[in-house]
């Protein structure tokens, strides 16, 4: 049986590369492409495919709205995600919206099928880049050569500073043009990641770290 593929990317010129690619393979069944994020959460609900491949571009804090989103329905979407930032904060930042899997732009076409395959079966997937990466952040990170706060993504940084400045959550989309619902996710991802839930601890530890001035 075919693997049925939702394709979801901003780029008509690479979502059209990588649909002519996918109808190459025996394996694969392109059911649909989108060009935005309602569009494909919307697909995904009539469609219901097998994977979501989803383009995660500069600023995307969209495509990681819907994949938090379409990860955490009762039903969760398998949802393979590739970008062009390969740093390993914004790998995890990626994995951590909903991702089964993760391919770097740089990456073969054939570690994008291996991706797609695995999240078919359940399983997770890091291209050879990316599982490169996470490999010398844990040799850094035991080394002591990584702080804490670069457990951040960049995205989250720019929200945590706004929560410690004291703006509300709707301040914060207004400020940094993303929906109030993503606001929510890297808040509570900024909690997970260090381990404190109260504004006053997060200010104080804002502070410390010196993302703020006081």
């Amino acid at each position: 049986m075919s693997i049925r593929v939702l394709l979801s990317s901003r780029h008509k010129v690479v979502s059209e590369g990588i649909a002519a690619v996918l109808r190459t393979h025996r394996d694969m069944n392109l059911v649909g492409i989108s060009e935005n994020t309602e569009r494909t959460h919307t697909l995904c609900d009539e469609l219901d495919p097998d994977v979501l491949l989803v383009g995660i571009h500069s600023q995307g804090a969209q495509e990681l709205d819907l994949m938090h989103r379409l990860s955490h329905r009762d039903s969760p979407q398998s949802i393979v995600a590739y970008s062009s930032e390969s740093g390993r904060n914004s790998i995890i930042e990626i994995l951590d919206a909903g991702a089964k899997g993760y391919v770097s732009t740089t990456s073969s076409i054939d570690e994008l099928m291996s991706a797609i395959r695995a999240a078919a079966s359940g399983r997770a997937y890091l291209c050879q880049s990316a599982a490169t990466e996470m490999m010398e952040s844990v040799r850094k990170s035991r080394a002591g050569d990584i702080t804490v706060r670069s457990h951040l993504g960049g995205r989250e940084e720019q929200v945590l500073r706004l929560i410690a400045d004291g703006y509300s959550s709707k301040e914060i989309a207004r400020n940094l043009q993303i929906a109030p619902s993503t606001v929510e996710v890297h808040r509570r991802n900024i909690m997970r990641k260090v381990g404190l839930h109260k504004v006053a601890d997060l200010t104080r530890y804002a502070i410390r770290n010196q993302m703020v001035s006081v």
